[in-house]
């Protein structure tokens, strides 16, 4: 990737940084996982995390951003689980429960990221593009959150 020439492009490559991050994060974070289904989730996030930096890589190239459907545009109830866990460093060692902590924290992140972006974008292909970003972080985070509710609370 070419040095970014202005502020947006330089919060776009931080975001894709953000987003092979994550794809890094819930890959191997499946190969953990105890449960087939938590995997599954796991693996469809990080496939979900490769088409975000995609549209973004895109976005710096000038593409513009496709109409959004019903179902991309649809409001996602954040459950706030891990957004008052506490966040460990990951290590070789981490268990399923952290490394869920942390991607709670990081989609909440995210969210927050895409949603500022579309505050403050220009044109509204952009706009709807970062709106989209943002949903589907939150999407994101309300997985995470619900596996670990099935995963770590139920467990106890």
């Amino acid at each position: 990737m070419s040095t970014a020439t202005n502020p947006l492009q330089s919060i776009i490559h931080t975001a894709i940084q953000r987003e092979i991050d994550a794809h890094a994060l819930y890959t191997n974070a499946a190969k953990i996982a105890a449960t087939p289904h938590a995997r599954d989730l796991l693996l469809d996030m990080a496939a979900q995390e490769l088409g975000h930096r995609n549209r973004l890589e895109a976005m710096l190239k000038g593409d513009t951003f496709k109409i959004l459907t019903r179902k991309q545009q649809k409001q996602v109830v954040d459950l706030k689980i891990t957004d008052y866990l506490v966040e460990e460093p990951l290590s070789a060692d981490s268990d399923l429960q952290a490394i869920l902590i942390i991607a709670g924290k990081r989609e909440k992140s995210s969210f927050e990221l895409y949603s500022a972006l579309a505050r403050v974008a220009g044109d509204a292909d952009t706009v709807k593009l970062f709106e989209f970003l943002a949903n589907e972080e939150l999407t994101h985070k309300r997985r995470v959150e619900m596996m670990y509710d099935e995963l770590v609370y139920q467990e106890n």
